[in-house]
């Protein structure tokens, strides 16, 4: 196949057609493949999905990994959902010494992600990369040239059975919305426009690679022993500044979160730090410094945001805050934010009136001597956010009004 090498390879297969061709074909073409499937957990056809690869896979005498999302106490989302798809996915590559993963994702996936990408104003529209690192091995994405419509034909022709996933056809998510009812319009208004924006795409992220590499070397050349000099990498333009925090850190951010960082860089307050996911990036006497981290919180400790949040552990619950279209609205928070225990007479909002905190954890059956052990996530004034595992406050008219939100996962 086209860009993926002879060797040892683990495919991400969810049992729809996409990965079900990608999956079928370099099984034909000779690859050594095993399989990887993550159980989500979320619907009922999901038992059904996971049998039907793993007997696929041991008709082919194919290696088959598996696992069930656990979602007890916490909240699934699209977010949650990919993080431990891909932290799955790279465990199973250390495990089993393969070095490459292959995913499904194809043309009609590459638009779609343009789309979004362009309606959350995204500071990178660059779409999906057909190869990128990945853990200490390569992701790739052999499929991005081809339409749906192309992988269907195929099915059809190789006789190549799949199981249709129902919420595809929901309009609750962005993604879904896009394909179901802008995309449509688009094919008919201008056809074919999905290769020439697929080839726009490609030409995009080769303007970002070179880019992107033109900043790695200039932060190399600036960089000091006490780091790399504020005022050098300001005199990069604009466009390039926003390529800074990505180049340094290695990951995709959102377009309010590079703002943040460029904002921060260029306003003046002597020693400073602040963290983007697990990354603390610190100014100090002119330099910048970064480093990664992985934050651990004790009682009432505050801790000063950016707008990207990240993740904590709070002895042993790992929380995630992020910013994104449903959760808290932002305009209702005030920063920093503070995660500690419980404290007589919290209270939060709910749709109707407010309950004191400690009638959620007993009503929960949460027994009294684990009460103190429960993250309460408060803000500046005081205002209860969330209750961890339990309850996120809600603030009615702001969320109709709101343009952002801030997310809370555990």
């Amino acid at each position: 196949m086209e860009g993926v090498p002879f060797e040892p390879l683990l495919v991400g297969v969810s049992g729809g057609c996409d990965s079900m061709v990608l999956v079928d074909r370099l099984y034909r073409d000779g690859y050594d493949i095993a399989i990887a499937h993550v159980h989500h957990g979320l619907r009922e056809a999901s038992d059904e999905e996971a049998r039907f690869i793993k007997d696929w896979a041991a008709t082919r005498k194919i290696s088959f990994f598996m696992t069930r999302l656990d979602w007890a106490g916490r909240k699934s989302s699209q977010a949650a959902c990919r993080e431990a798809r891909y932290a799955f996915f790279e465990r199973i590559m250390e495990e089993t010494g393969r070095s490459r993963l292959v995913l499904a994702h194809h043309q009609d996936d590459q638009i779609e992600t343009l789309l979004v990408q362009l309606v959350r104003g995204e500071a990178q529209i660059d779409g999906i990369p057909a190869i990128r690192p990945f853990g200490d091995g390569w992701l790739h994405r052999p499929l991005l040239h081809e339409s749906k419509q192309a992988l269907l034909d195929y099915a059809w022709q190789h006789e190549v059975s799949w199981r249709e996933d129902a919420s595809n056809a929901e309009t609750t998510y962005l993604r879904n919305q896009i394909r179901h009812t802008i995309l449509p319009p688009l094919r008919d208004i201008r056809p074919g426009f999905e290769q020439a924006t697929a080839a726009a795409a490609l030409a995009r992220q080769e303007i970002m690679r070179e880019q992107a590499t033109f900043v790695s070397i200039y932060l190399d050349r600036c960089k000091e022993e006490n780091g790399i000099p504020v005022a050098r990498i300001l005199e990069l333009p604009t466009d390039l500044q926003r390529l800074v925090l990505p180049t340094l850190t290695g990951e995709t951010f959102s377009s309010e979160t590079i703002r943040h960082f460029v904002t921060w860089l260029r306003v003046d307050k002597g020693s400073d730090e602040v963290y983007y996911g697990n990354w603390r990036m610190r100014r100090a006497y002119g330099f910048l410094m970064q480093d990664r981290v992985m934050r651990s919180m004790n009682d009432d400790l505050p801790f000063q945001v950016g707008e990207n949040l990240g993740t904590y552990h709070y002895g042993e619950q790992m929380l995630r805050f992020s910013i994104g279209t449903h959760g808290i609205p932002l305009d209702a928070i005030a920063f920093p934010l503070t995660v500690r225990p419980p404290r007589p007479g919290d209270r939060i909002q709910l749709a109707v009136g407010s309950k004191k905190v400690s009638r959620i954890l007993i009503d929960a059956k949460v027994p009294r001597y684990l009460r103190e052990q429960v993250p309460v996530v408060v803000d500046a004034n005081g205002v209860t956010l969330a209750v961890i595992g339990h309850r996120i406050a809600i603030f009615g008219s702001f969320e109709l009004l709101a343009k952002s939100y801030l997310m809370i996962e555990w």
